[in-house]
């Protein structure tokens, strides 16, 4: 993450899933530490409004972002890349993010 914590949004022009618009940048979520800053900036961001949230209750948020983990395999094989076995700091940053936005 950068020293003030904010969320890197990205056009990334792919069109094939669920964040192609606004790409929060989860690369660099690699420790503990990372994931805290990058859900505390994710929070502030949507707070704030400028990063989309289309799930407005708890319970809505906790079951978005298991159907994105259930339907992650077709996010990894349309963007050409390998389905991890083992879930990372990078990937757990990921459903966070997924989840404001998959329905």
């Amino acid at each position: 993450m950068t020293n003030d914590d904010s969320i890197v949004l990205r056009e990334t022009g792919r069109g094939v899933d669920s964040m192609s618009k606004l790409d929060p940048d989860t690369s660099s979520v690699q420790s503990p530490e990372d994931l805290s800053r990058f859900l505390l900036a994710l929070a502030e961001r949507t707070d704030a409004g400028t990063f989309p949230n289309e799930n407005e209750s708890s319970v809505d948020y906790v079951r978005a972002a298991g159907y994105w983990v259930r339907s992650m395999k077709g996010f990894f094989l349309n963007r050409g890349e390998e389905i991890p076995e083992y879930p990372s700091w990078e990937m757990i940053a990921m459903i966070f993010s997924a989840a404001f936005i998959y329905e």
